[in-house]
């Protein structure tokens, strides 16, 4: 086997590869707690689990996906749910940068479906940045799937969102009526992810230079 230390004893090599580990495991922990960090503003995934029905599990899935200077939205109702279209409501929590007016909701998937941005902000206890109210000209529908497009927003702006929801009867119709909201979105837990990866690192390059 070649020698690559040149005739230097086996203790000194030992220390030499020791330490080419430790700067190795630094650059690849450091690289990891970057890619954790960096913002993921192409898409992001919501679930809709509170409620003020008292229902646990999720009710939904909200996706949110950058397209251009817009974000195209779409809500997903797990089995037994739907979104109540005329009289509706929904809501966005936002990060404070995102400024919705009464045109900002277009390209609904719903036939003749609108969005008016409301005066008031807080609906069945939730409190939203921007809470726009929904109608339909076809009449009364509780689609399962929504999509829509919100104008001159990025992914990242967007915090959360609300709906009001029909809780199905098995024929068409709705048993009950109320209001559903998302979670915080995955990436601000990747970011936390990111903090601590870095702060581990800082650690060991205190020790390493000790």
């Amino acid at each position: 086997m070649h020698d690559w230390f040149g005739g230097v004893d086996s203790g000194t090599q030992g220390v030499c590869v020791r330490l080419f580990s430790v700067k190795m495991t630094i650059s690849a922990m450091v690289a990891l707690a970057a890619i954790a960090m960096a913002p993921t503003a192409s898409a992001d995934s919501f679930s809709l689990l509170g409620n003020n029905l008292g229902l646990s599990g999720v009710l939904g899935t909200v996706t949110t996906s950058q397209s251009g200077s817009d974000v195209a939205v779409k809500i997903d109702m797990s089995n037994g749910y739907a979104i109540l279209v005329n009289g509706g409501d929904l809501g966005f929590t936002t990060d404070g940068t995102l400024s919705l007016m009464d045109a900002s909701l277009t390209d609904f998937n719903v036939s003749g479906m609108t969005a008016t941005l409301k005066k008031n902000s807080t609906i069945a206890g939730f409190t939203f940045d921007f809470l726009f109210q929904t109608s339909g000209s076809g009449g009364q529908a509780f689609p399962t799937t929504l999509n829509f497009t919100i104008r001159n927003a990025n992914v990242a702006q967007i915090n959360g969102l609300g709906l009001h929801i029909c809780v199905l009867n098995g024929t068409g119709g709705c048993a009950t009526t109320g209001y559903a909201t998302t979670t915080v979105p995955e990436p601000a837990t990747m970011s936390f992810v990111g903090v601590s990866l870095l702060t581990f690192v800082g650690v060991i390059r205190r020790r390493f230079r000790s």
